[in-house]
């Protein structure tokens, strides 16, 4: 015998009663999800901006160095020549 009940779980049982509640109150829904979402958004912001300087400081050392390698490889070739 088959059990052909549509027994339902209790995700599916939350699932559908936060789509009603959004269903009913979307106002409510979009406010609390701006509410929530707006602190995160502005950290995520303040540290793709610390991100983004770290790597122009560290191209900017990058560059430095290797032109200090370069000039210092000039240098030692003169003195062979000299």
């Amino acid at each position: 015998m088959a059990d052909n009940s549509t027994d339902k779980g209790p995700w599916t049982k939350m699932l559908e009663s936060f789509i009603r509640y959004v269903a009913l109150n979307p106002k409510e829904f979009l406010l609390y999800v701006f509410i929530i979402l707006t602190p995160l958004m502005m950290v995520s912001g303040y540290l793709s901006l610390k991100l983004a300087k770290h790597i122009e400081k560290n191209e900017k050392d990058k560059k430095k160095k290797s032109a200090r390698q370069s000039n210092i490889a000039k240098s030692r070739r003169r003195a062979k020549a000299d």
